[in-house]
């Protein structure tokens, strides 16, 4: 189960889960051409104002992960996105930096997460178990699958399948439309035409599986990756414990890999990492 963390830096306006009114971003700081230059004094006020939206993100996103985190890991992940977006920004985009520092941050860290296969064998493993339990289920009944039905499917008891849900609890949806978790900024002129192609039809089939979610499942997934709600954050607004918040999203995620993996003809985990 995610839980909140406060990390040795962690700035203030994240300390006991609310935000406070510090700044994320030094608004006296913006882009110039000459940030670009390796020690220049632009760009070393460019990396300092934007600490502060660095560890921010950092934070918020090692709130959701399962297992240890290093959130000094999660911090230098992000500084190198820092770099990347000062390196890479066209103002010409019309796109203020800020926000695309906040993508290619986002994607950094995300990207080092994974390089570093935080996700256990075990996670898969149960990931896999229960895609494949919840698309034989509405194969079979054309219909949204049940706890029960699927626990059927699995030759397992429903205790058991919410035991399962908590050992898959790091499963996450990476594409969720328009979070750009995944640092992949319209903006960014190495995006290939036909990555926007393919990406564009993951995220229409994904907004459109969203529409056909249960409607608690569809309000967990909109505070968690819309609003950026921790499970803890999730569970005091619908007023039930974190375990539960944790077992409608784990539920959730999965039906919607299954389904869009469906949909796209390929295997769920390669379309929603």
């Amino acid at each position: 189960m995610a839980r909140e963390r406060t990390a040795p830096g962690t700035p203030a306006l994240m300390r006991g889960g609310h935000l406070a009114d510090a700044p994320l971003v030094d608004p006296s700081v913006e882009w110039a051409a000459a940030a670009r230059i390796p020690g220049s004094a632009a760009r070393e006020r460019l990396l300092v104002g934007h600490t502060g939206l660095v560890k921010y993100l950092a934070h918020r996103i090692g709130a959701r992960l399962a297992g240890p985190i290093d959130y000094d890991d999660l911090v230098g992940d992000g500084i190198l996105g820092l770099m990347e977006a000062i390196d890479r920004f066209d103002p010409a985009h019309g796109v203020q930096f800020k926000t695309y520092a906040e993508s290619r941050i986002r994607g950094a860290i995300l990207d080092g997460v994974r390089s570093r296969d935080w996700a256990p064998r075990s996670l898969r493993r149960a990931a896999r178990r229960l895609e494949t339990a919840i698309v034989a289920v509405e194969r079979r009944t054309r219909r949204t699958a049940q706890d029960e039905e699927i626990a059927a499917e699995l030759a397992i008891s429903v205790d058991e399948l919410h035991a399962l849900y908590q050992q898959a609890r790091g499963v996450r949806l990476g594409h969720m439309p328009g979070n750009g978790e995944e640092g992949n900024d319209p903006a960014d002129p190495g995006a290939s035409p036909l990555f926007a192609v393919q990406e564009k039809e993951r995220r229409e089939v994904l907004s459109q599986e969203i529409d056909h979610l249960p409607e608690r499942e569809r309000m967990v997934l909109s505070l968690y990756y819309e609003r950026g709600l921790t499970l803890k954050e999730i569970g005091a607004v619908l007023d039930v414990t974190e375990s539960r918040v944790c077992q409608i999203h784990t539920r959730a995620v999965s039906r919607l890999r299954a389904r869009v993996g469906e949909r796209l003809a390929v295997p769920a985990v390669e379309v929603l990492r």
